[in-house]
């Protein structure tokens, strides 16, 4: 694992033991805080990129706000929230106790997926090494606090804030029709919001230096660091800590990752499997959210995945529909219909059953599904195929249609 430099100064935000940005918070007063929160542009980390301050606007003046902080981490090639659980653990802490002073928030949920065993240990080790600091939290700040460490079962549809929702409130994850958003109706109906471990673990690194310090990094739109989850065939593989908007895709892997050990690389995924494919000659691009999305693609959450030209295209689409035709929720045609024909026509093309008029069929329903489906999965579940089928078609015809 490299060593993150920006990223130590991240994880020690607060030493141990101190909470001395949340005592800064508590004196600056929930108004000013909200105010540096806006300043610094932090946008959310899990893959959408809105706004965080303007997402808390929504629920600011509202009564009996609950927070959630996702820890999920659903996406094949995310392991960013991990690596922070486990690592700096009492920086989240202290960005979910900031986070539920300026949001007013008493009851605060860590959703997080029951096999991080590592990172549930190391939570709960760092809940009992700061019981006193909590205490004093309860008593003096936040009366009435409570946190719940809830073990969600690895849904990757939970990465939408209203399955998880629902799945807090004991029920199947189905994602729910919006509006009312979660931030206006949420959990048990209250006024709920949702932020992922990353995100909430810029609070105290805000609330130190000031959001004008932390906009002073990264772009428009892209404020701050990221941190990005390289892996895939590459030689160094592993959790790099980049400032937005000022590094290429290309360096990423060339630089940071030393390129492809065994062969030349046939394409990169670059947020994970609900974004589309960039082939080598689409690299030279600024690593940010409006970057990407002009190049046709997302930075999502961050996960990197290169593939050579040991990897075949078809074989890498048939994984992708088979991931999305399990994970989705079934509540809604577009989703569970659109990926289960998708899977189905794929491996068809697989088996040498084929036809050609196939590929754009599996187009067309991903179309559809990412205009009717109800959350993002279903709305992202066919930018991987699609691409792969725009840049490497030879892959999908050659000697099986």
């Amino acid at each position: 694992m490299p060593e993150h430099k920006y990223l130590k100064k991240f994880i020690e935000a607060s030493p141990s033991g101190d909470f001395a940005n949340l005592r800064k918070a508590v004196e600056y007063g929930r108004d000013k805080c909200l105010n540096e929160l806006e300043i610094s542009g932090l946008v959310g980390r899990g893959g959408a990129g809105f706004s965080t301050a303007a997402k808390w606007k929504f629920a600011w003046n509202s009564p009996d706000v609950v927070l959630i902080c996702n820890g999920d981490e659903g996406e094949p090639g995310s392991f960013k929230d991990r690596y922070i659980l486990e690592n700096g653990a009492f920086l989240l802490l202290e960005g979910l106790l900031i986070s539920a002073f300026m949001l007013n928030s008493s009851e605060v949920y860590l959703y997080i997926r029951d096999e991080y065993k590592d990172a549930l240990e190391a939570f709960h080790k760092c809940l009992d090494d700061n019981l006193d600091l909590i205490v004093w939290y309860c008593e003096q700040v936040n009366p009435g606090f409570e946190l719940k460490v809830v073990c969600g079962g690895g849904a990757y549809v939970c990465g939408d804030e209203t399955s998880l929702i629902n799945s807090l409130e004991g029920k199947r994850p189905h994602s729910r029709i919006k509006p009312p958003y979660p931030a206006e109706k949420g959990l048990r109906g209250l006024p709920t919001i949702v932020n992922n471990v990353e995100t909430l673990s810029n609070l105290p690194l805000i609330i130190r230096d000031g959001g004008e310090k932390f906009s002073s990094m990264g772009v428009e739109g892209s404020r701050g660091s990221k941190l990005i989850c390289l892996s895939g065939n590459v030689e160094k593989p592993g959790l790099y800590e980049i400032e937005m908007g000022k590094i290429t895709l290309e360096e990423i892997i060339y630089t940071l990752g030393g390129g492809c050990p065994n062969g030349k690389l046939k394409f990169v995924i670059p947020g994970g499997t609900s974004t589309a494919v960039l082939a080598p000659d689409g690299l030279k691009i600024a690593v940010d959210y409006g970057s990407l999305r002009k190049a046709g693609t997302s930075l999502g959450t961050g996960a990197v995945i290169v593939a050579d030209e040991s990897v075949d295209a078809l074989d890498a689409a048939c994984n992708a529909a088979d991931f999305f035709m399990s994970e989705t929720c079934g509540i809604c045609f577009p989703c569970k219909e659109g990926n289960r024909q998708i899977d189905h026509l794929l491996n068809l093309i697989r088996q040498g059953k084929g036809q050609e008029s196939y590929l754009k069929l599996i187009q067309d329903v991903a179309l559809t599904a990412s205009c009717a489906a109800r959350c993002g999965l279903g709305q992202s579940c066919g930018n991987m195929v699609t691409s792969l089928i725009d840049k490497f078609r030879t892959d999908f015809v050659g000697a099986k249609l």
